[in-house]
Formats: structure tokens, sequence, C-alpha cells
């Protein structure tokens, strides 16, 4: 009590005022930790109401995942890229495993559960045939993996499609696909690469306004994008899907759980570290299915083609995100494990430093 015999403050629970600024970036946190339920949802307002993201396609998705490219680069430093560019071993491993495993994947796929419907086949081994997805840049960074490798990956690959899509999928679809290459790779340089740059260069320039204004609210924003993404497509393709049937769905889930599986284990028996071999099978798992759908209904006849590519825009991504978020929680588990050990180490009434040091000198156990 105080000399006006009013309760002090010190000792009184008072609650304390939270502000908007804490509300936002609480409802951020929330949609972050909540992604693969977002996308979920996303999926299952594009089928129960085509309508509703109708307007959100072509350079809406190019904004969209361009504003998400710049919160992330505001995340990296220039070192990060350096790290990439002096390994160029993971280039290489990462874009082989992009342009073997998923086509191999979907041609067996589509040879053993799609062999009735040649057009669906043909539109899943598109999907396998395409490059990796700028989805997958955010995936990876919302599971804590290396961004600056995902993103040198993505435009490689992306690069690497001008040959390779069309190469691949007439060898195993039998069908030639023109590819704009030119246009791909300015297309990935605007998406990706340019508003990377951006980020990073605001980070150096203005650091304090990116660190308060920008780079809390990025995840959240980078969660929409996807979830909108996937609903677009989803409703746009809706009445194609219902129709489609299991085995397809099947295919799908099989395709990129395969590859998020191959991507991680290959990269880990290759010898690279934990984070590499997360970022590898993000982005061996995640294809650009947007691409794919672009590609289906502009050179094939029969709209089923393009029904593969919409269905694995939304299964990748939400297969994709409940990866990251299993990574994330396994790592903070970890974290909160180790440092219960320690509390519980210094708790002990036995414990003393001597122990550390004899243990650091020896390497033996404490006496």
């Amino acid at each position: 009590m105080n000399e006006e015999g009013k309760e002090s403050a010190f000792f009184a629970n008072a609650r304390k005022e939270v502000t908007m600024r804490e509300r936002a970036e609480g409802a951020c946190a929330f949609a972050t930790n909540n992604f693969p339920t977002l996308v979920f949802a996303g999926a299952v307002l594009g089928m129960t109401n085509p309508t509703s993201l109708s307007w959100f396609k072509g350079e809406a998705f190019e904004w969209a995942l361009a504003s998400t490219m710049l919160g992330m680069g505001i995340t990296l430093e220039k070192e990060d890229f350096v790290k990439v560019f002096a390994a160029p071993w993971k280039i290489f491993m990462g874009v082989a495993l992009q342009y073997t495993v998923m086509p191999t994947l979907a041609f067996a796929l589509a040879r053993t559960l799609l062999k009735d419907s040649t057009s669906l086949a043909a539109g899943l081994i598109l999907v396998g045939c395409c490059p990796g997805g700028t989805a997958s840049n955010v995936v990876t960074y919302l599971a804590g993996a290396s961004v600056p490798l995902s993103v040198v990956l993505t435009t490689a690959s992306t690069f690497m499609a001008t040959v390779m899509t069309p190469t691949l999928t007439h060898q195993l679809a039998g069908t030639m696909i023109p590819v704009d290459g030119v246009g791909l790779f300015v297309s990935t340089c605007k998406v990706v690469l340019l508003p990377v740059i951006a980020g990073v260069a605001l980070k150096q320039l203005a650091s304090g306004f990116a660190k308060r204004y920008i780079e809390p609210f990025s995840p959240a924003v980078a969660v929409i994008t996807v979830a909108a993404i996937c609903s677009s497509i989803i409703g746009r393709t809706s009445t194609q899907i219902l129709a489609a049937g299991p085995e397809l769905i099947l295919s799908v889930l099989l395709l990129h759980g395969l590859g998020f599986a191959l991507g991680f284990v290959l990269s880990r028996v290759a010898g690279f570290s934990l984070k590499t071999s997360r970022t590898m099978s993000i982005e061996v798992g995640m294809q650009n299915s947007a691409l794919g759908v672009v590609l289906a209904s502009a050179h094939f006849a029969d709209p089923l083609v393009a029904v593969p590519c919409a269905i694995s825009a939304t299964v990748h991504s939400v297969m994709g995100s409940a990866l990251a978020g299993y990574w994330k929680h396994r790592d903070a588990t970890k974290g909160d494990r180790q440092a219960a050990e320690v509390a519980k180490q210094y708790d002990d009434p036995n414990y003393s430093a001597y122990n550390d040091a004899f243990r650091d000198a020896t390497g033996l156990s404490n006496l």
C-alpha cells in the first residue's frame, strides 16, 4: 500500500494495455502459425464459391508474389548470397534433383494411376516437368531454411525450363510444348530476383524502417498470398476437378509427397546439412503449377490437361506449409527442451561450474 492507502502498481496485477501494433503483430503470428489451415481454407473457398477470387489472376499474381519476395529480401544479407554461390555444388544438385526426380515420378504415376485418361496423364507429366515455383521461396522462408539458396534454385530451374520443360514433356508425354523462354526468365526476374534485391537494398539503406514496418508483417503477407493464389486457381477449375476422380487426387498427392521425401533423403545422402536438405526438399516437392496451368490452357485443346496443374497448386502448398510448420515446431520444441535441461542442471544443488570446466577440458563426464 502507498501513503494514500491505495494499492501500489508494483504489487498489483495491473492489466497491460495492448497497442494496435501488438494486435497486428499477434494477428500476423496467428496467420503464419496456421499457414496450412489457411491454404486449405482457400482451396475450400475456391471449390464452394468459385467466383470469390476470380479477379485474382495474371498481373495480380505477379504483384502479390513480388511484394512477398520484397519482404523476404528484407530478412536477408548480401553475405547470404555470397555463401550460396561459394558452393556451386548445391546449385547443381538442386537443379539436377528438380529435373530428374519430379519428371520420373510424374511419368511413373501417370502410367500406373492415370492410364485410362491420356489428358490427365499428360497434365500430371507437365506438372512434373515444370520448374520450381516461387511459392517454394515463401515456404522455405516460413520453414527457417535457406531462402538465398531457394531463390537461386528457383531462378536457375526456371531459366533451364526454356529447354527442359518442353524437351522432357515431349519425351515423356509425346507432345512438344513451346515455351517463351525469354518471357519466362523476365517474369521470374520481375517476381523473384528484383524484389529480393530491392529488399536486401532497403535493409541496407533503411534498416530501422524495414525492421519496424515491413519485416514483422512479411510472413503473414506470404501466407495470404499463397492462400489466395490456390483459391483462385481451384475456383477457376472447380468443375473439372470434381469430375476428375480420386485417382487424380491420389496421383498428385503421391507426386508431391514423394518429391518432398526424395529431395530431403537424397540431399542428406549427398552429405548436405539439415538446413540445406530441407531447402532441397521444398524446392523439389513444390512446382510452378501456375505455369503448368498457363501452358496447358495455351497449348492443349482438352481442358482436362490443366486440371492436374490446378490441383497441384493447392496440394503442394498445403503439404509444403505443413512440412514447414512441422520443422518449425520441431526446432522450437528442441530448443525448449535444451533450455529446460540447462535450467534443470543449474537448479541442481550439486552443480558446480568446475564440472563444466572439467568436461570441456577432458571430454569426460562430470565428477
